[in-house]
């Protein structure tokens, strides 16, 4: 049986292999967001420094309570979530209404102007309100949730694509939204430099961490200099540095008129 441990890591390797950064593994990826389950598993097996099967594999894509990812014939692929460009497929007929979470300051502007897809190629769209509000939680203290009247907005020319968990959109019209409700049990998201480092000291996003002080030098770099530094402790107490009174005496200095005179000094050929 695989470690759960080791499921964790690989469903994390496999967000950053396949939604943002396959050129970083060697991987080659399909306009449909694909690619060959046997270089993923070659890649998976070198980032996380410890045997990965394809067994292994097939039961991070199965783990959790929301399939994100997809294993057909000898390709596998992410199913939502790219920040790269992929195409969607054939869209289709979505439920009569899908649902969106949202941090509340933004209500506003997506009543006004819709929804886009933003840094996102696509919008995520909730199958139900429970599972909106769960992203909303997860976005930010205060979030809200949009009731989206999507069977309307597919026959007026919006294109919806299922992801089995969710939908996918490229837009929302804002006369297709509907203000629910809003709630402040959220959380404020995790700065990005606070997030917990993963294997080989990266962050969940699997980009090395880097420090202020320059460019490349990641965190644990930067605490063992620390740990090499004198502790506090250990640095000379202020009563054993020199005391005021042994430095030389300014009457002890040669006086301004014991300097050699400027006609004495050595000329210039």
């Amino acid at each position: 049986m695989t470690d759960p441990a080791l499921i964790e890591r690989i469903t994390r390797s496999l967000a950053f292999m396949l939604r943002h950064r396959p050129e970083r593994f060697d991987l080659v990826v399909d306009a449909h967001g694909y690619a060959d389950i046997e270089e993923v598993i070659r890649a998976l097996n070198e980032r996380l420094g410890e045997p990965v099967e394809e067994e292994d594999v097939e039961r991070a894509v199965t783990a959790g309570n929301r399939v994100r990812y997809e294993i057909k014939g000898d390709s596998i692929r992410a199913l939502y979530g790219h920040s790269i460009p992929v195409e969607p497929g054939p869209d289709c007929e979505p439920p009569d209404n899908l649902f969106v979470g949202l941090a509340t300051r933004d209500v506003d502007r997506a009543l006004s102007h819709g929804l886009r897809g933003g840094r996102r190629s696509y919008l995520h769209l909730a199958l139900t309100e429970d599972d909106a509000i769960e992203t909303g939680r997860r976005l930010a203290a205060e979030y809200s949730v949009l009731k989206i009247q999507s069977i309307d907005a597919w026959e007026e020319g919006t294109n919806f694509y299922d992801r089995r968990s969710l939908f996918l959109a490229e837009e929302i019209p804002a006369r297709m939204l509907e203000m629910l409700g809003s709630y402040d049990d959220g959380e404020d998201p995790v700065p990005r430099g606070e997030r917990s480092r993963g294997p080989s000291g990266r962050d969940d996003g699997g980009r090395p961490r880097r420090s202020r002080g320059g460019r490349g030098r990641g965190r644990d770099e930067e605490s063992s200099e620390r740990e090499e530094r004198p502790a506090r402790d250990e640095r000379p107490a202020r009563d054993e540095r020199p005391a005021r009174d042994e430095r030389p005496a300014r009457d002890e200095r040669p006086a301004r008129n014991e300097r050699p005179a400027r006609d004495e000094r050595p000329a210039r050929d």
